[in-house]
């Protein structure tokens, strides 16, 4: 378990090293962090209000570069992956229980992307789980009532903090520990003062933190979700079973995989539902249970009365790390579900990747690129740059991370603005501009379809990088 746990946080580490910056993340660098007003205060869809605070402190101290950007995402990715650890020593009772639930907290390959991107939303999965720990060693242990209380309420306005896509789970998690704890204690005073450990750590988080965003957040954000529960749950389970790595699977067991795929998660959900139909589960799969069932409906709610989109991809992430614990309560004693949790875990790990995020898959060659666009800089002396609006915000971060190179700030729009000496564009989305601008293409990226261009005729049309 821990060589597991130590492995996670390594290859987490690798690839945030490794992985180039994508638009998301540049944009958060860019507009909340990199400037000298404390525009990490400013309510946008895109300021992770706890994650651009210790990005600006990171890249502040020690400069812009992958693993300061990615500094505040790793500490949530340690969070996460300890409370995921003690979670699991919890609910199984023998490392055979244990290792598979581990791996398939950790290795999920929806939940391992954002471990790592320079979002907000590692930090709120990390003090999510460590909610989750806390309440669940009160109820299984008997830890004491008023500390679990006080650690959730904090835990929870922290993650709320660093994404406000968690705030409905966040409340509903809180909601049931409180009623948890109030049924559990006698006389008016101390259930006051579990209501207290329950309601004043939140309200100082917020009131430090998030107060003055939320109160000012834009409805025009709120733009983002999906319809219905079925887009919600099919694009959860679609990213969360996405790409083996041909790296590591071999031809014919990659057959066999892409056949087997659509069983893993029914043969795991199927099985540990019956059980607890049957009331096989513990109080805590039933917990699990209950968070679930009732943020679930309180977003759908929302967006029946309100029209406020349902999560979509990323901003359901929070749906993983419960449904995963839900199954792994039950799981335990069980051989069906054993050896369902054991394929699932393995399928993951052979998902494992080093050089892209799947959100932003059409990023992933973008410190090459601008290594490229940096050549002609120092080379041919460019400095007027277009790019198609994928790569805008991370091709501006290099060169404001860079300093080194006499680039004009690069420019993007859809389409891509004619007239500039050299362009970053998307081969397949930008064909047309290709043809019609009479591009020729310097050099393609190996991972995406990103390519950089001239005009023909132009004095680089000629050249090769």
């Amino acid at each position: 378990m821990g060589a597991t746990a130590l492995f996670a946080m390594l290859w987490a580490i690798a690839r945030a090293a490794v992985q180039s910056i994508t638009i998301d993340e540049a944009d958060t660098y860019l507009a909340w962090v990199a400037g000298p007003s404390p525009a990490h205060w400013t309510p946008s869809s895109n300021n992770h209000v706890l994650n651009s605070i210790p990005m600006r402190l990171t890249t502040s101290v020690f400069g812009p570069s992958h693993l300061s950007v990615r500094a505040p995402a790793l500490l949530g990715a340690a969070i996460y992956i300890a409370m995921a650890w003690a979670m699991c020593v919890l609910l199984g009772p023998s490392l055979k229980a244990q290792w598979p639930l581990l791996v398939a907290l950790i290795f999920n390959p929806l939940i391992f992307d954002h471990l790592v991107a320079a979002r907000g939303y590692s930090l709120a999965l990390g003090f999510l789980m460590a909610a989750i720990a806390s309440a669940a060693y009160s109820i299984a242990r008997g830890w004491d009532r008023h500390r679990a209380c006080a650690v959730c309420s904090g835990c929870l306005a922290l993650s709320f903090a660093a994404n406000f896509a968690f705030a409905i789970v966040d409340a509903t998690l809180m909601a049931a520990v409180a009623v948890w704890a109030c049924a559990r204690t006698q006389g008016t005073g101390p259930r006051l003062r579990i209501l207290r450990a329950c309601l004043l750590p939140g309200i100082v988080v917020t009131l430090l933190l998030t107060a003055p965003v939320v109160r000012h957040y834009p409805r025009a954000d709120l733009r983002y979700g999906a319809y219905s529960l079925g887009e919600w749950f099919g694009e959860i389970a679609r990213d969360s079973l996405w790409q083996l790595n041909p790296q590591i699977v071999n031809p014919m067991l990659m057959r066999v995989l892409i056949w087997v795929k659509p069983l893993l998660i029914p043969a795991a959900l199927g099985p540990a539902a019956w059980q607890c139909v049957r009331g096989k589960g513990n109080r805590l799969t039933y917990l699990f249970l209950a968070v679930l069932g009732c943020a679930v409906a309180v977003h759908w709610a929302a967006f029946r009365m309100f029209h406020l989109l349902l999560p979509k991809e990323r901003t359901g992430i929070w749906i993983v790390p419960l449904v995963t614990l839900a199954v792994g309560a039950v799981t335990p004693g069980k051989r069906t579900l054993t050896i369902a949790l054991y394929a699932l875990s393995f399928y993951f790990l052979l998902c494992m990747r080093l050089s892209y995020f799947r959100e932003w898959y059409w990023d992933a060659d973008m410190k090459q690129v601008y290594g490229v666009v940096a050549y002609y800089n120092h080379t041919y002396g460019v400095t007027d740059v277009a790019s198609y609006w994928m790569y805008t915000s991370a091709l501006n971060y290099y060169r404001l991370a860079s300093g080194r190179e006499t680039l004009e700030e690069i420019h993007g729009g859809i389409p891509t603005p004619p007239g500039h000496r050299l362009y970053v564009l998307n081969s397949d989305r930008e064909r047309e501009t290709i043809e019609r601008g009479k591009l020729r293409v310097l050099y393609r990226a190996v991972n995406s379809d990103a390519v950089v261009a001239a005009p023909a005729g132009s004095d680089l049309s000629d050249t090769q990088y």
